[in-house]
Order: C-alpha cells, then sequence, then structure tokens
C-alpha cells in the first residue's frame, strides 16, 4: 500500500493530473511541498450496499474505520499519494491509511463534527508528520474517546475558530482553517506532544527546532504569513513563545531537513553578510537570476551567500539515484568553474557537525580570499 515517488517525478502526468482535479491545495511552494489528496473515497458500507455494490465486493473491501470501506485499489491507475519521498519518507505508526483517508472514513460517520490540529492541517496542504497522529474531530456533543488506532479523538470547537471547506471530494466535509490548525499544531509541538527525529541544533531545544520545521512547511503548503499564525494562536498557544521560533522561520525553505540546516549555519557568515534561501544562479556566468524568467542553466542552492559566492545543498533520498548524481558532479564542477564555493550536504554530514561546520568554514574562508583579491 506505500509508494515512493521522489522529485523527480513532479513533472509527471499523475502530478498534473492531480493539479488539474483539484487534489492539490493552493500554495507558496511548488508541487512536491504540498499534499496530494488520496482519490480512494470512502463509502458508508451500507450506502455502498444500497447502491448495488455486490456483498461479496463490499466485504472484501479496505475498512478505515468501521462501518466504512474503500473501493478496491485495481479500480484505480496510478499511485495512492503523491509526495517529497512517498509514504516512506516518515514511519505512519498504528495505521495502514493516510490521514486524510482516515479523516474522511471517520467523518462520515460524524458528519457534524469538524476535523482540527494534525489532519486539519494535513487538509490544508501539510505534508509532513501528520499521517502518523490520530484522527481529532471536534464536535458539539459528549462523544466517548476510542481507544482503537483508527479511531477518532473527540474535542469541543475551540471558541472563534472559523471552520472551511477545502476537500475536492468531501465538499461539505468541514475542517478548522489553516491559522487555527497551525496553532492547535504548534501547541503539541512545544509542549513535547508531538516528536520525531531532529539533529542538535546550536542555541535551540529540540522542540524550538520541530517548531521552526513545521512553520516553514506550513508556509510552503499554503499562503499564511507569521501575522495570520500569531493570530490563530489566540487561546490555544502563548503568541509570546510563538515569537523566537516565527523569527527563525523562513517562508523559502522547501524542506525540514533545508530548515535544519539553515539553523545550523544560522551564524557561520562574516559580520555584513546573510544566508538566502533559494537563489537562483546562472551557471554560464555566476551570476543571481530570476528563477522565473530565466531560460539558460542554472542552479538553486538551497541556502547561498551571494555577496562571498556559497552555496549549499542538502541532499535528500532522490539525489542517491545514479542519474541524479551525475547531474550533481556537472554542476558542482560548473559551480566552481564560475567562481562559486558549494558544499552538498546529506543526512550523514549533518549528524557530524564537527565535520559540517568544517566544509562550510573553509568554503566561506576560501570565497572571502576569492573576493578580496578580485579586482
Amino acid at each position: 500500500m506505500w509508494f515512493d515517488l521522489g522529485h523527480g517525478d513532479i513533472r509527471g502526468t499523475a502530478w498534473t493530473d492531480a493539479e488539474d482535479s483539484g487534489r492539490i491545495r493552493p500554495g507558496r511552494g511548488p508541487l512536491f511541498t504540498r499534499r496530494v489528496y488520496p482519490f480512494r473515497a470512502p463509502a458508508l458500507r451500507r450506502d455502498a450496499l444500497r447502491d448495488g455494490v455486490p456483498r461479496r465486493t463490499v466485504d472484501r473491501a479496505d475498512r478505515p474505520v468501521r462501518g466504512v470501506v474503500l473501493p478496491p485499489e485495481d479500480d484505480y491507475d496510478g499511485p495512492t499519494r503523491l509526495g517529497p519521498d512517498g509514504w516512506c519518507s516518515e514511519d505512519p505508526g498504528p495505521y495502514l491509511w493516510d490521514i486524510i483517508t482516515r479523516l474522511r472514513a471517520c467523518w462520515l460517520l460524524a458528519p457534524a463534527a469538524v476535523g482540527g490540529a494534525w489532519c486539519a492541517a494535513a487538509a490544508h496542504g501539510l505534508p509532513h508528520w501528520a499521517d502518523s497522529e490520530q484522527v481529532l474531530l471536534h464536535s458539539g456533543r459528549m462523544r466517548r474517546n476510542p481507544t482503537g488506532p483508527g479511531t477518532p479523538v473527540y474535542r469541543p470547537l475551540p471558541k472563534h475558530a472559523r471552520t472551511v471547506c477545502v476537500d475536492p471530494l468531501f465538499p461539505e466535509l468541514k475542517v478548522v482553517d489553516a491559522a487555527t490548525a497551525a496553532a492547535q499544531c504548534l501547541a503539541t509541538i512545544l509542549s513535547g506532544k508531538k516528536q520525531w527525529w531532529v539533529p542538535t541544533v546550536p542555541g535551540l531545544t529540540d522542540r524550538e527546532v520541530r517548531a521552526v520545521q513545521f512553520i516553514d512547511a506550513y508556509y510552503q503548503c499554503t499562503n499564511l504569513t507569521d501575522t495570520d499564525i500569531l493570530a490563530g494562536a489566540r487561546n490555544i498557544v502563548d503568541r509570546v513563545r510563538l515569537a523566537a521560533p516565527l523569527e527563525l522561520c523562513d517562508p523559502g525553505a522547501e524542506s525540514p531537513m533545508e530548515t535544519v540546516l539553515r539553523l545550523i549555519v544560522r551564524d557561520e557568515l562574516p559580520v555584513g553578510h546573510a544566508w538566502t534561501s533559494q537563489v537562483t544562479v546562472s551557471l554560464a556566468d555566476g551570476a543571481v537570476v530570476d528563477g522565473a524568467t530565466f531560460r539558460g542553466k542554472r542552479t538553486t542552492p538551497d541556502l547561498a551567500c551571494p555577496a562571498l559566492k556559497v552555496a549549499l545543498y542538502y541532499d535528500g533520498a532522490h539525489h542517491e539515484d545514479q542519474e541524479q548524481t551525475e547531474t550533481d558532479f556537472r554542476m558542482f564542477q560548473a559551480l566552481k568553474k564560475i567562481g562559486w564555493e558549494a558544499v552538498r550536504i546529506n543526512r550523514d554530514l549533518l549528524n557530524d557537525r564537527t565535520e559540517l561546520l568544517e566544509h562550510i568554514r573553509g568554503a566561506i574562508a576560501r570565497a572571502g580570499r576569492a573576493a578580496r583579491t578580485t579586482p
């Protein structure tokens, strides 16, 4: 049931079809930074039987929750979910289905309820971290909270919370608005209830690093601003506590590991210089160009200091492909030729902060010497 599509597939027909059918929410980031809604639509078991689906077919169907069935996968052509590294990018915990499928299934049994927290963040496009979480439904009725992994948790709807309908297949399914969902998720991160692995970042706690990663990713998959997030935090999370993570965020970070890299190297440049995310560099002459209009050979580092001509790249899992490795090597050589210092970083190097900083400080020192000798 798990699929693995890397960045190399983001221009394929599956992505085009998903975008054309409205299964990708609008956001400021590229497609791979936004969740693609699954197109297997759950249905109540009794409705499937009423609509003439053979009982044998219904009985053999997947059941995300009791009383709800999923159509057979054989009826569909293509992956159930697209994403940066497919399902293998995170541990789904006890769940067999993504959180959107589970939200839909649980909502069918409680159509007056409203999705909140991580399932709402996923509904607004967040591709990370949510699929290992239980569905949370806000309900005006007191309900017993079941303990099974496929069943939802019920909570009262927060005061002043706005609700929206964003699901292309279930237009009546309500979730809290994007700002409220962000605040609810941040409350679980800052309290330590929601965790995932992060490398050590000097000067920051693991909770603060996760909060910055979350906000960076949420900036990519939505069009929210820091003002929106602070407004949504009312009565949910301490806005004073959010100030520091918000100050460290960057709307240009396109992956959680890029965020970590930026946090680790944030103080490594000489005074008067700063890192900039997603700068596009012409491979013809090393000039910084407009990535939206430039048509020549180019590269876009994850972080760059254009004044010193230093570029940093985080290599995710898709860079292990042989063809991609060859492309990366040729690009690295091209950067050297036009006077840029480039450092490529993978997960192993990110874990060895001493070696990582040796490479980066060496690149900065060489770039500084070159800048001083250039007429």
